[in-house]
């Protein structure tokens, strides 16, 4: 109970204005697992966009590349890479998405398994698809820290989140126990100035920032894997992400951070 509970509950008033929530981990991992069982994950980022993510840091990866999704959720972003030709590992706190992404994945001849907290591994590229915004502020420094220990020196972190994100416009309401949350467990959000920022603090230096909108309209058209096979010309905002030229692209929803950890 909150003190304003408190205070009208002494006053003999009935408090009616919602509390917000109050995220720990236990929870986070209550609400993870318990959305595994439903069919909101279909709405999930690396669902919908995870191919266009590819072809946009494609030019970062090789067949040789070692290659860590770092909370891969249900295995959506690996799978499109494993489908692509990409050797890749996951990273996946929530037990029960562990078990799917497992479930998914485990005959794909390009998926390397799961790692756990303690792996001593390091990866030429480490992705963070949507993950960066979902992290406590108890957990920020000890998750940012392990992340880039996992970078190889010279190796390349890819950082999507969604771009200067209003919060509270994703909350939502429960009636039963008078709580607002953020539908997708969003803690926190970030400008391209605010996540370069951070990012620097734990070695890893810009390369590129894009504000764009990752839809798979826009970019599989330029595709000769999943798009147009016959294509003699990408489109130009495409060649300029490839360039690494800061692109700001459609709706601007998400950033794309592209760094590389200092040797």
């Amino acid at each position: 109970m909150t003190d304003i509970q408190k205070e009208n509950k002494n006053n003999g008033d009935v408090d009616i204005r919602p509390q917000k929530l109050q995220w720990t981990p236990e929870l986070v991992r209550k609400f993870w697992d318990g959305l595994t069982y439903t069919r909101l994950l279909e709405l999930g980022f690396s669902r919908q966009a995870g191919r266009s993510l590819i072809i946009a840091i494609d030019h970062f990866l090789s067949r040789d590349s070692g290659i860590l999704d770092f909370g891969a959720g249900d295995g959506d972003l690996i799978k499109f890479l494993c489908d692509r030709g990409y050797s890749a590992t996951a990273y996946e706190q929530s037990g029960e998405r562990n078990h799917s992404l497992n479930n998914l994945l485990n005959s794909h001849d390009n998926f390397l398994g799961i790692i756990n907290e303690n792996s001593d591994e390091t990866f030429d590229v480490v992705i963070m698809a949507e993950v960066i915004e979902h992290i406590l502020d108890s957990d920020l420094n000890n998750t940012l820290s392990r992340i880039s220990s996992l970078i190889t020196p010279g190796g390349v972190l890819v950082v999507t989140t969604p771009n200067n994100e209003d919060l509270e416009l994703g909350m939502v309401y429960c009636p039963e126990n008078n709580l607002l949350f953020h539908r997708w467990q969003h803690v926190r959000s970030f400008t391209s100035a605010t996540l370069v920022e951070l990012l620097s603090k734990y070695g890893v230096e810009e390369i590129v920032t894009h504000e764009l909108e990752l839809n798979d309209a826009l970019y599989l058209q330029g595709d000769p894997v999943w798009g147009n096979h016959e294509i003699d010309e990408i489109p130009g905002f495409l060649n300029a992400i490839k360039q690494n030229k800061s692109v700001k692209l459609g709706s601007q929803q998400n950033l794309l951070f592209i760094g590389r950890k200092i040797k």
